[in-house]
């Protein structure tokens, strides 16, 4: 059994929900004061909320054209030169659990199993977010070459330690990489990975 650990979640700033609430709203604002038409303060103030909603409008932009930034899973993990793939070298017993969420993920899937076939290696990626929520997850990105296609998530029973555990080696560009299994040849495609106890059991 897994030590029970706080699930973190995206800054509120960054939550495109919030973002996208923020420039209507402050947009909708700057128009009343602008009809308001009071001498300085609403041109003041017109100024004001126009600055701050560009601002926020470029946070929730930026994602698109700078790929690092996307809060999304898809393009999350980019392999590069510095990008360590750790295999779990590991011959303690070894669990399987379903990928969650792989419903969304159903075209990348199939791509990958187009390249590589039922049998994958799948890199463990923390703290990455599905659309519209704020909740951290350990994403599971199937593996081929250079190419890394989105297959969804670890269940949420494991995942909040798993993310914890993950994250410092993450920082420093190192991935653990775990057997996956793609179980049909056509959509939908439902995958199951295998992860050693060692990774499962808490840190001492």
């Amino acid at each position: 059994m897994t030590k029970s650990t706080p699930r973190a979640s995206l800054p509120l700033w960054r939550w495109d929900p919030f973002l996208v609430a923020v420039v209507l709203g402050l947009s909708i604002v700057a128009g009343i004061f602008q009809r308001l038409a009071v001498p300085v303060l609403s041109q003041v103030m017109v100024i004001s909320l126009l600055v701050i909603a560009v601002a926020a409008a470029l946070v929730l932009l930026a994602p698109f054209a700078i790929p690092r930034l996307r809060r999304d899973a898809e393009g999350s993990l980019t392999l590069t030169e510095r990008t360590v793939l750790l295999p779990v070298a590991d011959s303690s017993p070894r669990e399987t659990f379903p990928v969650v969420d792989s419903a969304r993920y159903q075209a990348s899937i199939d791509a990958a199993y187009a390249r590589g076939g039922g049998s994958q290696i799948a890199v463990l990626v923390p703290r990455a977010t599905r659309w519209l929520r704020r909740d951290y997850r350990v994403a599971v990105d199937l593996t081929i070459g250079t190419r890394v296609y989105r297959a969804g998530f670890l269940p949420q029973q494991i995942d909040t330690h798993l993310d914890a555990r993950l994250i410092t080696p993450a920082e420093r560009h190192e991935y653990v990489t775990v057997d996956a299994r793609i179980h049909q040849i056509k959509r939908p495609y439902t995958l199951t990975v295998e992860l050693p106890e060692s990774l499962l059991r808490p840190e001492e």
